[in-house]
């Protein structure tokens, strides 16, 4: 999950096409207009990270004012800022305090409480907006390093344990956590999302592992995304598409991947399918993190290498539409969502602002 600063990377507003499938590339070219981008200087720190939506449509952001690799030697806590987008304007920040760690990832739940896990201190926290308190708590499993999560249709929070080989889940209710450990050893599990059926998908970070989990009935089953992973293939974050099909960032290779759930085999990689990007900048590598979908079935997604952002329809048919970022060298990151208005939000974490794009 290493990220390379000060990297140059100049470009246009570019549209190009390009598809991985069973091994063949496919290139095309084309040209589309009707999408902008803006972006916006966090409020304080630097570094921003994870994103979320309120039920008000603001925009929380976490800014951790450090960057992991994996770890963060900055003793500073960090904040969370809150965007309104219908002023376009900071509203709100929330520093963390004394004793607290770096937030990376947000889930906001039905009370509006926002959860964030802080991987520096192997903590759990939650920041109540109605009563402007913290609280915390600590994995069980020590060093683990809770990092993405997610929030199930019952209210449960689970994370996945990025230094470790498991995922958690921790009730709100009892304050009670369970840890899961992984069949694949080393998996260090990163991306993690809740299904329509309230199963658990979460991507195995490891190039060595390169698989996605699936939680389901008090098991574990794994799916390869190839039969032998190149070094470069780190699953980073997962999103489903309104078809039930789950689509990830791919880390070091530049492309995203696809497993139709209704082919998928455990141990197996059927179902899956991966799609590779063309890239403006020879030699600036790839860094695919960011994924997300819109209620139009487009996949977006950004690279921090390339700074770019683009989207793919998710009937795995058709042209990428590549876009530059903002802000060059912006280091567009992990931190992009789709919002109910089909926004793109997603942070630039080297340039320290949060991007709209429309």
């Amino acid at each position: 999950m290493r990220k390379f600063k000060n990297i140059l990377f100049t470009c246009g507003m570019l549209v190009l096409a390009g598809t991985l499938l069973m091994g063949t590339l496919h290139s095309a070219f084309a040209q589309r207009a009707g999408v902008t981008a803006r972006d916006f200087t966090v409020p304080t720190g630097q570094d921003p990270w994870g994103t979320a939506f309120d039920a008000s449509g603001n925009v929380w952001v976490a800014i951790p004012s450090c960057d992991p690799t994996p770890q963060c030697g900055n003793s500073n806590p960090g904040a969370l800022a809150v965007f309104n987008p219908s002023t376009s304007s900071w509203v709100a920040t929330y520093h963390l305090p004394s004793g607290y760690a770096q937030a990376f990832f947000l889930a906001i739940d039905g009370k509006g409480r926002v959860w964030f896990a802080m991987p520096m201190n192997n903590s759990i926290g939650m920041f109540n907006p109605a009563t402007k308190a913290f609280s915390k708590w600590a994995v069980p499993t020590a060093g683990a390093g809770p990092w993405d999560l997610t929030i199930d249709h019952n209210g449960i929070i689970w994370f996945t344990e990025h230094y470790t080989n498991k995922i958690g889940r921790f009730s709100p209710f009892k304050h009670i956590f369970q840890e899961y450990t992984t069949p694949a050893v080393n998996s260090l599990p990163y991306g993690i999302v809740v299904d329509a059926a309230n199963n658990i998908w979460f991507t195995e970070n490891n190039s060595s592992v390169a698989q996605i989990g699936e939680f389901t009935k008090g098991t574990i089953k794994e799916y390869k995304i190839r039969s032998n992973p190149p070094s470069g293939l780190t699953p980073h974050l997962i999103t489903i598409d309104p078809n039930g099909n789950l689509w990830w960032s791919e880390g070091f290779v530049g492309m995203i991947g696809e497993l139709q759930v209704k082919l998928a085999v455990p141990g197996t990689n059927n179902g899956v399918k991966e799609f590779a990007y063309p890239v403006s900048c020879s030699n600036c590598g790839e860094h695919t993190s960011g994924i997300s979908v819109n209620k139009n079935g487009l996949i977006w997604f950004d690279d921090s290498l390339q700074n770019i952002f683009g989207s793919f329809p998710d009937t795995a048919t058709g042209s990428f539409s590549i876009y530059a970022a903002p802000t060059a060298n912006g280091h567009a990151h992990d931190g992009l969502r789709v919002d109910s208005q089909n926004r793109i939000w997603f942070d630039e974490e080297f340039a320290n602002k949060l991007a709209e794009a429309s």
